[in-house]
Order: C-alpha cells, then structure tokens, then sequence
C-alpha cells in the first residue's frame, strides 16, 4: 500500500480560504503504513523523557481485531547490541488509542480516502543510559510491511553552566540586525561605530529553522525544537503532530524546564512581551497540538498537562495575556489570578508592582500579567505613551488603562533577582515577541525599536553574569526571519514636497490607478499611459519614488544617539531608511515612523486589500503572498545565533534549530547528577592561540592557561575572557 497520508483538513488555515493543496502527513516515512514517534532521525538527550508511539493506518473499509497489539512486531536495536520490545525497554503496557481520518495517496491525489488509525502509545517513558551512547533503529512489522527509524543517544556531559538564559528575537533576521545596528550605533565613513551587544558574543553561527510540516516555520514547532530538541509542526507546543483529533494526546516531548526540574530542583523563569500563552513562551512548557488552545497552556503551566509527569510551575512568568485568567474565558471559568495566587505566586499588575515583589525577599514566584493580550511594542510603551491608554486593554478586565507597562530589560533583571535566589541554578527563556509582531504588519521603525530593546536587555544580563560568578550561558537567537532588508534612505521632505498632502487631507497613490489626483497645493496629476507597454502610469506614484535614494544616492540616514541609550532620540527623521519585506498584502507604504502600529490590509469577502487609513501618503504595493494573507509572513532564511559563557564553544559553523537545546543541555550535564564541573579547563583565563603549521602553540608553562585551538569549527574550552595570541619568533604573545 503506497500511502504518504497527505491530510485533508488544513490545520494552519488562519482564515476561511483553503489552502492551495492539503497538508503532508507528519513526519510519517514515506510508503509504509505505520508512523512512529519520535520521528526519524531524532536526537535524544540522554535520560529526556518522551511519549513513544506506533500508529498503523488501514483503509476505512477494512476491519481489525479491537486489541491489535499483536499486529505489529516492534523492536528497538540499541547501543548496548540488546534488541528489545517496547514492553521490555520502557517496563510497561501501551497506551490505545484510535481515530478516523481522510487522507490523500499523494500530491496529486484528488480524491480523499477514508483511513482508521490505530496506534499503541508508551507514555513518559526514557532510555536508561547504561544502554550507552549511539545509533538506535527501531524496527516495525505490520501487515506485511516493514518501517525503520533511527535516533542518536547523547552521551551524558560534565555540567559545566550554573544557569542558561535563553533570549529569542522573535522573527531577528540578520538583515534586520543590520539594520538594528546603523541606527542604533550609526556609521562614519563606512564604518559602524560600534556593534550590538549580541555580535560581540565570542561564538557565532548560522540556525536553521524549519519544521516536520514545512520549510516555513511558526514560532509554535522552532521554540519547541529549542524547549525539547525535537522537531514539530506547525502550531504545535511540546508534541509530535501525529493525526488524531484530540489536540493533548498527540505524543509528547519533554521540555529543558520539565528536566531540569525533575533532576536538578533547578529554578525556571519565562518573560515575554507577548502572551505568556504565545508559542513561545508557551513552549517551555506546554503540551498541545494547537498552540490556539491559550486557555488550556494558562492552566497547564501550574497544573500540568494530560499524561504530564509534573506540571513545570514556573518560578517566574511574565508578560500579557490577561484575558486567560479570568473567569470568561479560562479553561473551567475560574479566576486564574486567583489559582495562581493559591499557588504560592505573588501576582502583578503594573512596573512599579513587579519592581516591589522582586525587591521583597519573601517573594519566591512571581506573575506579571501587564495587558489584556500582547503587551504594547517599545515604541508606544516609550514614545507614543497615549497608545496605552485603553481601558479595554487592561490585565483584570475591569482595571484602568495599562499606562505603567514594564519593558523588557526590567522584567528580565526583576525576574533574575528572584531566580538567581536558587543556588542549584536557573533557566530562563526571553522573548522580544514584538520584533515579530511589528514585522508582520511590516512596521519597520517599531520592529528594529524591539529589536533594539532587546538588545540592551541581553548586554544587561552579560553584565549581570561578570558580576556574579561568570557561570551563565547565554544564547540569542530567532525563532524565524522575515523576508527584510534595507535597500537605500528615503528623503521624507523630497516625498511631502512632490505630492503636498496630509493625515487629515491625504492623496492616496491607489486612486490613481484609474483616475486623476489633486494634492493640497493644487498641483494635478494626471492618469497616463506608458507608450510601449500600455500600462497606467500612476503620476503621483513617480512622483514620491524621486525621494528614494539608492547606492550612492543614498547617503546615511539621520538617526542619532544623543544620549548614548541605544535608541535613536528621534525615529521621526527627515532621511529614514528605505526598508521592508519581500512578502506582503496590498498596502501602501510612506517609510515613515506611524502614531500607532501598522495594520496594511483590510478584510473583505474576497480577501485582503489595502487599508485606506494606513499610510494613506504612500505609495501603492500589490501584494504577493495569497489573498488570505493580511500582513507578512515568515521566511526560511538561516538566523543568527550568537553564544557567550560556558558551553558556549559548542556554538559555530551552521546548525539546526534542534541543536540550540542540545548546547544547553550539554552546559547543564543532562545525564549527570546535576553538580557543576570544576575541572582545570574552567580558567577564567584562557588563551586561544593561532594555528602554525597545524600545531597549536600556547602560553609558557606554568602561567596557568589553557590553549584553545580552532578545529575546522568553534573552539574548545573557551572562556569569555579569552585573550588572543600571535606567534612572534616561536613565542606566543598575547594581543
């Protein structure tokens, strides 16, 4: 039976419109008749718990005993030579479970078939590492067909990390960094002035994102490959997306804050600018196919999941999200403030509450919940402060307007005071959610003003980490990029001169496509037609395009940092950047800061088109992505990846996502009993010395260092502190 079990219902669909084609099956090989869970070529971090399932699919038409277990003959081959059966392995008897669905032979199958799934799931189960390290096939033979996946086992390694903060620039693509760092530090002659704090990291490498489902990932599948090390499908939190209807048994990967607390009693904290129930905070530690089911993720960080072996409890969760917790709609119309609080949290509304508790030595966990839904983005939290001001927007739903939002490098110093009370160590993950959640609506000036927030915060917390032990790993990365870039600088007096218009009076460049504009000073501009080709020309279009500059007609922008915090004194500037996405809806587009976010499209019953209100000034863009698209989307550009503290050497080259959680787990020694590594290669002072000749040359004997020499790929055992050396005359001398 060829099947690859292509689905028809489109799980990802934000909208009514279908999608062009059905959705592939998941991580199911191809041919066979049986998925198994973890998916093929999975990494297991040494003694991680996860579910483990075998699904058979048959025609609907066919019929099989109601206890099949006996139809499929499992084997797991491990390191250790031992061949062994799930019931052996793991010490227990599957779990039933069965479902319906319809389902495609392939792509180009137009006729759906009906299927039964039947599938045998071994919950929480784990590998005992005196099977050792390595390669592990597992075999299965159902109704004549034979399935093989393999997996790695990690080996177990020295802890060598007290603590690892994990930052995640929500949707950073590179480019946008770039950006970040011209108006932000500026440039002189070609010349950046300075870097970001995060390319200042010793360690640098490119992160692959992409997922089980598609090239294209969510938040919701790249921070579960960073919370568990597994891969995941879109819209999916801590779970393999298997085709079962029920959104919590699909099976389940642990998360790093599930093990860290299960094995090492250490503390773990989650600060977002989002929802605490977005993708990815949810992800340290939420279980459920639909990362939509925010009600559910609410109740699950403090009572668990189905099957969960505990419930994480976070020692520190903050950002919005309000909505959840109250009685209308939580998960079973409870206040959830109220669970919380009877959970031992100090619960917090305002800056100046979270400031408070943090300061109290009596506070032990700590929820601020700041907003109704998405907290409000750097720009209006710290320049357009009267976007705050709506009542609808409060966290209790009842409460004033949330005027006295925190930003994000308060939260994450508040939430390391509590935190770093545990002397077993901490994990905390940190999301600048609105470098995203500007990018979609392609709000440029606000995306890089969270990106520059965040930025800030990460130097903070290097600080912090000098200043108390220098056993802190710090990783920052994205989850996913955008598809944006910088192409040259617009001069906006140029633009407001060339067509003369206004908020209150504006000239929309749309009207043009048919008929003749006025602008304010009177001046017409006519509708004409292109000689050669036929087309419309749209006069008042032309006419603001003068004002772009590019190459060498493009200059330097006017941002300037006057009083050295990081961010422009003005985004409101005469020459700003020419920028934005690759993909986008029909919209138009000025290139200047805007009062309130952007919002380029507007529904109809035939999709989306331009908003009249937004930029009404700018000039027309048609759209390239589907007519159900609203705002922009992700791209599967690699992102960066930037690494500082110890386990830190393990960043560079190129890696997958996967790997981000591999790296942390590897500084916290998962497979050991959690105590921290003191041997010799910890020096703080270490000297990473040149190649000669393929020898590595190091400092003189006795002085205490360590040589670090490069191995086609990051170094090893090295410090932040590392010094750089050159060889003078056979010496090594450092620089």
């Amino acid at each position: 039976m060829k099947i690859s079990f292509v689905f028809l219902t489109a799980l990802f669909a934000l909208s009514a419109f279908a999608l062009q084609k059905p959705e592939r099956h998941f991580g199911c090989p191809l041919g066979k008749n049986v998925c198994i869970y973890p998916i093929d070529d999975t990494n297991l971090q040494c003694e991680t718990i996860f579910d483990f399932q075998v699904a058979l699919h048959i025609p609907e038409n066919q019929t099989i005993q109601t206890q099949f277990r006996h139809l499929m003959d499992i084997k797991l081959s491990l390191p250790s030579g031992d061949v062994l059966t799930p019931e052996s392995l793991f010490g227990k008897e599957p779990h039933l479970r069965n479902w319906t669905l319809e389902a495609f032979e392939d792509q180009a199958d137009q006729t759906p078939e009906g299927f039964k799934s039947y599938a045998f799931m071994y919950r929480n189960v784990v590998i005992d590492k005196k099977y050792g390290k390595g390669p592990v096939r597992v075999t299965v033979l159902a109704r004549g067909v034979t399935t093989e996946v393999s997996y790695v086992l990690r080996e177990p390694t020295k802890r060598r990390a007290r603590n690892v903060v994990l930052f995640v620039g929500d949707g950073m693509a590179l480019p946008m960094m770039a950006a970040a760092r011209l108006v932000s530090r500026g440039m002189y002659h070609g010349k950046y002035n300075d870097k970001l704090n995060m390319e200042k990291f010793p360690y640098h490498a490119l992160q692959n994102p992409a997922g089980v489902d598609s090239i294209i990932t969510d938040s919701a599948n790249s921070a579960t490959s960073f919370n568990t090390g597994q891969k995941s499908s879109v819209n999916a939190l801590g779970v393999y997306a298997d085709s079962g209807d029920d959104v919590f048994a699909h099976p389940k990967q642990e998360t790093i804050a599930e093990h860290i607390k299960r094995k090492f009693g250490m503390s773990v904290g989650v600060v977002t600018t989002a929802e605490i129930q977005d993708a990815t905070p949810a992800a340290v530690w939420s279980h459920v196919r639909r990362r939509a089911e925010k009600a559910a993720i609410t109740s699950q960080a403090i009572n668990g999941c189905q099957d969960c072996v505990l419930a994480v409890q976070p020692d520190v969760i903050m950002g919005g999200g309000g909505k959840y917790f109250k009685p209308k709609d939580s998960i079973d119309g409870s206040d959830m403030y109220f669970n919380y609080s009877a959970k031992g949290y100090t619960v917090t509304h305002t800056r100046a509450e979270m400031v408070a508790a943090a300061n109290d030595d009596s506070t032990k966990k700590l929820l601020t919940v700041s907003h109704h839904g998405n907290m409000e983005v750097w720009l209006d939290r710290n320049v357009y402060t009267d976007n705050m001001n709506d009542t609808s927007n409060s966290p209790t739903v009842d409460g004033p307007a949330p005027t006295d939002q925190p930003n994000l490098d308060e939260m994450v110093m508040s939430a390391i005071k509590i935190l770093s009370k545990n002397e077993k160590g901490f994990y905390l993950m940190v999301e600048a959610a609105s470098i995203d959640k500007s990018a979609h609506p392609l709000d440029v000036p606000r995306t890089l003003s969270d990106l520059i927030e965040l930025d800030n915060t990460v130097g903070k917390v290097q600080t912090w980490a000098k200043e108390n032990g220098d056993d802190t790993l710090i990783l920052a990365t994205a989850d996913h990029g955008h598809g944006f870039d910088v192409f040259g600088t617009v001069d906006t007096k140029i633009w407001d001169d060339a067509v003369v218009a206004s908020e209150e009076q504006p000239v929309s460049d749309v009207d043009n496509y048919c008929s003749a504009v006025t602008d304010n000073a009177g001046t017409v501009f006519n509708i004409s037609t292109e000689t050669t080709t036929g087309m419309p020309l749209r006069a008042s279009n032309r006419a603001r395009r003068t004002a772009i500059g590019t190459y060498s007609n493009a200059g330097y922008p006017d941002y300037m940092d006057s009083d050295g915090d990081g961010f422009p004194d003005t985004w409101d500037v005469r020459t700003t950047l020419a920028a934005g996405m690759n993909n986008f809806p029909d919209h138009t587009e000025d290139y200047k800061v805007s009062l309130s976010i952007k919002r380029p499209g507007v529904r109809t019953s035939r999709g989306y088109f331009s908003n009249p209100e937004d930029d009404p000034n700018g000039i027309f863009l048609s759209g390239n992505i589907g007519p159900a698209g609203s705002t922009g989307v992700h791209t599967m550009q690699d992102v960066g990846l930037f690494a500082y503290g110890p386990g830190a050497e393990k960043v560079g080259g190129n890696v997958d996502n996967t790997e981000v959680f591999h790296i942390m787990s590897s500084a916290l020694g998962f497979g050991t009993d959690g105590e921290i590594d003191t041997d010799d290669h910890l020096f703080s002072d270490v000297i990473k010395c040149k190649r000669d000749d393929e020898s590595c040359h190091c400092g003189e004997e006795g002085k205490g260092y360590v040589c670090a020499c490069a191995r086609n790929g990051p170094t090893v055992f090295v410090m932040p502190t590392t010094m750089l050396c050159t060889v003078k005359g056979g010496y090594v001398t450092p620089m």
